[in-house]
């Protein structure tokens, strides 16, 4: 397994930053006493058949982080769909009084690959997330292999748990039907500003959640969406 962690804390007169690097390297662009801005780069081929990463992400009392991505990440398989499940696996702890802010790029599921994408969030009294993930199936011209997405946030009680299971080859109907694209913007811990034209599903506490299913990731209306949503 390949991991990377990424953990600041508010400090005078900056913010302390602890960054490990894997696959995946974080690098630092930005900070002030109060957080950071933190780009993750990919450090080799990603993904390949049976490849495991692991990003850990803590953000300390009262501070912020927002994290970038460099690049979207393509999943590669075997011909005949048959080798091992791939791994991407991100953990993230939030304590009282935090912010996280990650807009991510797209997670493509090439044909033949089979992926496993796991995200669980904690959150601490007050802190606040939003985080947009977005899976692909198939590159140009392709149906995609095969995806499990879990999502899954606790703030001492759960907030969302999800489990979605889709293979390109055989789309059903009433989960993604025969859409590609599975584009998602969560708040949690509070509720965001509305915006216009977006229809959002309310949690029963604190949260929010904003969902495209299209054929084309560019023409998702979750482009904006976290900026408006931290921003506002």
């Amino acid at each position: 397994m390949s991991a990377a962690a990424v953990a600041v804390r508010a400090a005078s007169p900056r913010a302390h930053v602890d960054l490990v690097g894997g696959t995946v390297v974080p690098r630092l662009v930005s900070r002030t006493p109060a957080g950071a801005r933190i780009a993750l780069v990919a450090g080799g081929a990603l993904l390949l058949p049976g490849d495991e990463v692991r990003i850990d992400i803590t953000v300390g009392a009262g501070a912020s982080l927002e994290l970038e991505d460099i690049g979207g990440t393509v999943c590669y398989g075997e011909a005949d769909g048959s080798g091992p499940w791939s791994r991407w696996t991100v953990h993230v702890s939030v304590e009282a009084g935090g912010r996280l802010r990650w807009d991510g790029l797209p997670l493509v599921v090439a044909d033949g690959a089979r992926v496993h994408r796991r995200t669980c969030v904690a959150l601490a009294e007050g802190a606040t997330v939003v985080l947009r993930e977005t899976s692909v199936l198939g590159r140009s011209h392709e149906r995609g292999g095969e995806l499990r997405a879990e999502f899954v946030a606790e703030d001492g009680m759960p907030l969302l748990v999800e489990d979605l299971r889709v293979r390109g080859e055989a789309p059903e109907p009433g989960v993604l039907g025969g859409r590609r694209v599975y584009d998602t913007v969560t708040a949690l811990g509070f509720r965001p500003p509305a915006v216009p034209g977006l229809d959002v599903l309310d949690l029963d506490r604190p949260g929010t959640v904003a969902r495209y299913l299209g054929d084309e990731a560019h023409r998702s209306p979750l482009e904006g969406v976290t900026a408006a949503w931290t921003d506002g």
